[in-house]
């Protein structure tokens, strides 16, 4: 054989195992910074993003915000799947509970920052360092699959502990997403405890929510996503590809809030209107924002943003 074919052939076998590893690398990253968290990381409820002033401005405003209640803040602790889970709840006698669920990465301190709207109105407040957040145990985050069945023992318990039988939902990003599958849940244990949902930039599937992520990291989606979801599959037991909001989202019939912001670049306009229109209830209402990123839609319009969420709630008593 012509030596020439032979070094173009070893060259070609070359570049398709390189690409194969380099395909391989990118998912193993994707998956340790988006799904896997090392039992060697310290515990901790610190912003995670301190180069991100938004971010941060959110961060300390929750703190500051919680530090006037701190006398009717109470620890608590839960376990499910073995799992430690910690929590606190700002007790303020009233009977009614919002739980705010924050995005990913951030800890319980961090949803403080959406939580005056709800003590205006009547509410005491849940937050919570989900599995794999804050002190929480756990290694996997699990997009809101598994971390909405312990939402379901916080609710129980809550209602059982305090008497309360009246529940809002607040989760941002993946937070909606543990709202949504929560509910249905819920409801398919005969419990009609979750009387509201709030969503803020919810997305439609996890497929497109990592799609758009892999594509703002200019990283190839093909195979690197795939991989990801596969390794999702066989370390922390979850489908990825199955469990969506869109496929929880014809069973939701109590009132709704969806909150996207039209800049969203993570939870796109054409998508949110989908889910929004997936939607079963017969009280649901749309909300797009003029300003704010994924996430940060309070952030750029704090009034507004809590006008909204009261007028939701005044609505729905």
């Amino acid at each position: 054989m012509n030596p020439w074919i032979i070094v173009c052939i070893v060259v070609a076998a070359l570049g398709v195992g390189g690409t194969i590893v380099i395909f391989f690398l990118a998912s193993v990253m994707v998956f340790r910074h988006t799904i896997y968290r090392s039992p060697k990381k310290k515990r901790t409820r610190e912003c995670t993003n301190t180069k991100d002033e938004s971010q941060m401005r959110m961060f300390s405003k929750g703190i500051a915000w919680a530090e006037q209640y701190k006398d009717k803040t109470e620890e608590l602790h839960i376990v499910n799947d073995g799992l430690n889970l910690y929590g606190e709840y700002i007790n303020l006698g009233f009977n009614k509970c919002v739980v705010i669920l924050q995005g990913r990465t951030e800890s319980l301190l961090y949803s403080y920052y959406f939580a005056d709207v709800y003590v205006k109105n009547g509410y005491n407040i849940l937050v919570i360092d989900v599995r794999a957040h804050g002190l929480s145990d756990g290694k996997f985050q699990t997009a809101g699959i598994k971390e909405s069945n312990d939402l379901v023992l916080w609710v129980e318990m809550i209602s059982k502990k305090y008497s309360i039988n009246d529940f809002t939902l607040h989760g941002i990003c993946v937070g909606g997403a543990s709202a949504v599958y929560t509910y249905v849940k819920l409801k398919n244990k005969g419990s009609n405890l979750v009387k509201r949902i709030v969503t803020d930039g919810m997305f439609y599937s996890n497929y497109e929510i990592f799609k758009r992520n892999f594509k703002a990291q200019r990283g190839p989606v093909f195979p690197a996503l795939q991989l990801t979801f596969l390794y999702a599959f066989l370390f922390a037991k979850i489908r990825l590809f199955k469990e969506n909001p869109i496929k929880y989202i014809k069973d939701i019939d109590i009132p709704i809030l969806f909150i996207w912001s039209v800049k969203d670049t993570l939870s796109i306009k054409e998508k949110s209107e989908k889910l929004f229109k997936a939607c079963a209830s017969e009280h649901k209402e749309l909300c797009f924002f003029p300003e704010g990123r994924h996430s940060h839609v309070r952030a750029t319009q704090e009034k507004e943003y809590d006008r909204t969420i009261a007028k939701f709630l005044q609505k729905h008593k």
